[in-house]
């Protein structure tokens, strides 16, 4: 939600493919865990890096088109993700590029600091603490600056000197990177993710979320999440339809 906000509220560019770059982290995070034995947090770098590198090639759409054009482009791209995650599903130990396999070989390693869901939780809570933290920083230095200038008037931005192209596309990996990392916590909570998780239609909804919650605050990050997860979960506890959480 966080991601979505940078674009929306700095640039005011519309990304509907924010859950799809969270598939996208947690597909990279699975496959390094069961090809490689790196920590899981570097796991969680090297996924919102990859997933920031995807988020930067989205930017390119926005170079040339904003409001609707570039809401249609990105949902395009989410919906080729949705296609791409139903095809080859996601890594659980198997051989091959796709590690793929019949049944998983192996559960996801968690950081020794985090064995338990509780811990887990705490762990996960000081990264999305982290990055809250480099968005604030972004809004309050040169990129900040930068963006609210673009938003303003891109021509008037130009004229002053300042890389339009460069800042869109920063815009974008930030907003990528995010989810990237979001993708990869995602993949330590469960084990293994499904690929009808991240369904195109989703992307609409958290940005609805993420701009009724509010946009221009940290805290409108939260209540997005807040409503897109926490309260279905609640309400399911209660014996009652996480459909009314809709």
């Amino acid at each position: 939600a966080a991601g979505i906000s940078v674009l929306f509220a700095q640039l005011g560019l519309i990304n509907l493919a924010q859950i799809a770059l969270i598939g996208v982290g947690g597909w990279v995070a699975l496959r390094l865990n069961y090809a490689t034995p790196l920590p899981f947090t570097v796991i969680v770098g090297f996924a919102g890096v990859a997933t920031a590198l995807v988020g930067a090639a989205l930017a390119l759409p926005a170079l040339r088109m904003r409001g609707l054009y570039l809401a249609l482009v990105t949902l395009m791209a989410a919906g080729a993700f949705q296609i791409l995650f139903n095809a080859f599903q996601f890594p659980n130990g198997g051989e091959g590029f796709w590690g793929v396999a019949r049944q998983s070989a192996a559960d996801i390693r968690r950081p020794s600091v985090a064995q338990s869901d509780v811990a887990y939780l705490r762990y996960t809570l000081v990264i999305m603490a982290a990055g809250f933290g480099l968005v604030a920083l972004h809004r309050i230095t040169a990129p900040g600056r930068a963006w609210a200038m673009i938003r303003q008037s891109e021509a008037n931005a130009m004229a002053a000197g300042i890389n339009v192209t460069f800042y869109k596309i920063w815009a974008f990996a930030l907003s990528g990177l995010l989810a990237g990392i979001a993708g990869a916590l995602l993949s330590g909570a469960l084990g293994q993710l499904d690929a009808r998780s991240f369904l195109a239609s989703e992307g609409i909804l958290l940005f609805a979320l993420a701009v009724v919650g509010g946009a221009y605050s940290w805290v409108g990050a939260i209540i997005a999440g807040v409503l897109y997860k926490l309260l279905p979960a609640l309400l399911n506890d209660w014996g009652l339809s996480a459909d009314l959480a809709l």
